[in-house]
């Protein structure tokens, strides 16, 4: 795993080469809740709030604050089930209304989905999980997420492609976005891409040109190989633009008015 001095550097690289609007978000489980590091702001006890997950993600990549996040600090139920922070088990009151406000249509099918397909650590996994830019975080992060638009996703999967040889493959939700976009990876500690949900989008002041990608902790220093060399060829997402066409073919009348000031005439717009 890097260093903490690492991480920040490897949080400033990812910003520059990419030119990112928002700090990428270093995340990491906590056990207990004296792992708190020195500074992170707890939402319901230190601003007297509660957060859904999302609108956390939003205020650390945006305000670039530190938050810690436990059970008390939580206004959704999603991240609650899934990180393991409350009971909730087949057979108890609600199990069936929350698995079939899934967007599953089909009640079985919905359930099924839950059992099998739904990203979940055990009951217990962690006691919560500490948040901040990466750039800044005191700590070495578990995983990080990379809000951005679809062109620099696409820097972020040449840059693993390049690296790996092999293509990222992931399963695209539409919602529970703060659960697809973390737990997978801190189950399996792989790359991943999610679509923002629409709690993203209504809360957690997502745009809608942006997606998620997520990196495991370990394998920021690969990553930011990556982009660098990436770069280093040409194909960076700083040297990618769009050739512009010069000299273009234009409508004939154009071509008479220059050619009546005494300018250049070129070829004529055929349509």
């Amino acid at each position: 795993m890097p260093t903490v001095t690492e991480c920040n550097e490897y949080g400033g690289k990812l910003e520059e080469l990419l030119l990112l609007r928002y700090a990428p978000i270093a995340i990491r489980l906590l056990q207990r809740e004296d792992e708190i590091p020195e500074g992170a702001v707890r939402p319901k006890k230190d601003l007297g709030i509660h957060l859904a997950l999302c609108q956390a993600f939003a205020m650390v990549r945006r305000q670039r604050v530190c938050l810690a996040m436990l059970k008390e600090d939580h206004w959704c139920v999603w991240p609650l089930i899934s990180f393991g922070l409350v009971e909730f088990r087949e057979g108890e009151e609600y199990y069936d209304k929350v698995v079939t406000a899934n967007f599953v249509e089909d009640p079985a099918k919905a359930k099924a989905f839950f059992a099998k397909s739904y990203p979940r650590l055990e009951e217990g996994a962690c006691a919560g999980m500490v948040m901040a830019p990466l750039s800044t975080a005191n700590f070495v992060p578990d995983l990080v997420l990379v809000y951005l638009r679809p062109s620099q996703l696409r820097s972020m999967l040449m840059a693993v492609k390049y690296k790996t040889g092999e293509l990222l493959e992931c399963g695209l939700d539409s919602v529970d976005s703060c659960v697809h976009s973390t737990i997978p990876v801190i189950k399996h500690g792989k790359y991943n891409v999610t679509v923002p949900d629409p709690g993203e989008y209504e809360r957690g002041l997502t745009d809608e040109d942006e997606m998620i990608f997520s990196v495991p902790g370990n394998k920021l220093a690969e990553l930011a190989e990556g982009l660098d060399l990436i770069a280093k060829r040409g194909f960076g997402y700083k040297q990618l633009f769009m050739e512009m066409q010069t000299d273009f073919p234009r409508p004939l009348f154009y071509d008479n008015l220059f050619k009546m000031w005494g300018l250049d005439q070129g070829e004529i717009w055929k349509r």
